[in-house]
């Protein structure tokens, strides 16, 4: 889907990923990440965010908490992070960067709640004063006081995305919050949710109901004389997005997509950011009229989006001169003859006969990644814009893979 900004707008990362592949520098089922242009997407992210005065916590589950790439974007050992659950956070701080919030997704589960303690986060989102507990006893154990961000919810109102419902019943906040702000170990510092901007096809932003909720939250919480430090509305966030989250009353937010450049709002119109991945594999083997390409990293989130009768074009090639020129189309991955996104997807399925797509040739795509549930690698690629170079290959957790040096 982003293949078509990705050729007008960042064209040297396509060339510079089809070179990587077609001279075996790079596997098949990689991620290609773009550095400077993550960086710069970043610098516009942070001097917007400056000028409103709003905090960020970039969220780097989707590019493989990769520990190049999040330095770029907090410098080394910054600690402007979001870790979505343990695994972000255990990758994050093996590769030396600290924890600004963790949980709001997925809550620390009991058994690491004492190292997480330790690692001294900013805050620890909690969903139930059950969980408030557990930190709580936790850091009094340790001779801390752990922020708290109180995940909040009117399913009324608010709008989840599957599985990512939850939080402290906005008619059960007051008495909850009371309870929380009494354990000691433990201090309230905000609330929040998920997703406070809409993820539609509008060209605006768009608040979702969680919004109001947050901010009904904060007024409950200053009316029992909580301060509310943070009024956390993560979700759809970019440098276009800012003035919106900061005119409602965000304090802080989580760009991810962001400063890939590939939110929705990026498919609408040329924001600052510029879209700065790509995904490369190779073609296999063949069925029929279809050509099976090395799978691993198809966890395609972009499908809401597609206008009725979108077909995903793909870049296919043995040369360079070939990659520039040739397209096919990509059916989807896992599910056999449907072609639909489904099951393993050992293989993505791409249009194509032995004769025009032959067993070997590259193919490079662009769409919206979410790499933490996939099994891909990450490439890291410096100079694209001019002379690229290789930085090293990834795996999900941020590690080097010196097979691929």
């Amino acid at each position: 889907m982003f293949l078509e900004l990705l050729e007008r707008r960042n064209p040297g990362l396509l060339r510079a990923a089809g070179d990587l592949a077609l001279r075996r520098r790079i596997p098949p089922n990689t991620f290609v990440l773009d550095v400077d242009a993550i960086a710069a997407n970043g610098a516009a992210i942070r001097a917007e965010a400056e000028r409103l005065g709003l905090s960020l916590y970039f969220m780097t589950k989707q590019i493989g908490r990769n520990p190049l790439v999040t330095a770029a974007l907090t410098g080394e050992g910054g600690r402007e992070t979001v870790a979505v659950d343990i695994a972000d956070a255990n990758a994050l701080t093996g590769n030396g960067f600290g924890l600004g919030h963790i949980g709001n997704l997925v809550q620390v589960p009991s058994i690491d709640i004492p190292r997480i303690v330790a690692l001294e986060p900013e805050v620890i989102s909690v969903f139930s004063l059950d969980k408030a507990r557990q930190i709580a006893e936790e850091a009094a154990r340790q001779g801390r006081v752990q922020g708290l961000l109180l995940r909040v919810a009117d399913p009324d109102r608010d709008t989840y995305l599957p599985g990512m419902d939850g939080g402290i019943l906005l008619a059960e906040l007051e008495p909850t919050a009371r309870a929380i702000a009494a354990l000691p170990g433990v201090r309230i510092d905000g609330v929040t949710t998920f997703p406070a901007l809409a993820y539609s096809e509008a060209a605006e932003p768009r608040p979702t109901g969680n919004f109001e909720t947050l901010l009904k939250a904060r007024d409950i919480l200053t009316g029992i004389g909580i301060e509310v430090r943070q009024v956390n509305a993560p979700g759809n966030t970019s440098a276009y997005t800012l003035a919106t989250q900061a005119r409602l009353g965000a304090t802080h937010v989580e760009p991810g997509h962001g400063f890939l450049g590939t939110t929705p709002f990026h498919l609408k119109q040329d924001l600052p950011e510029i879209p700065a991945a790509c995904y490369v594999t190779e073609v296999a083997h063949h069925v029929g009229d279809r050509a099976y390409v090395y799978g691993g990293g198809f966890f395609v989130d972009d499908p809401v989006w597609l206008d009725p009768g979108f077909r995903r074009k793909v870049m296919v090639g043995g040369t360079a001169g070939e990659l520039a020129e040739h397209r096919e189309e990509f059916f989807g991955a896992g599910a056999g003859e449907t072609g639909g996104f489904g099951g393993i997807d050992y293989y993505g399925f791409i249009s194509g006969t032995p004769r025009t797509v032959p067993v070997g040739a590259t193919v490079v795509m662009g769409f919206r990644m979410q790499s933490f549930v996939t099994r891909a690698n990450i490439a890291v690629v410096g100079g694209a814009a001019g002379e690229p170079r290789l930085l090293g290959v990834f795996d999900q957790m941020g590690n080097r893979l010196p097979t691929y040096a």
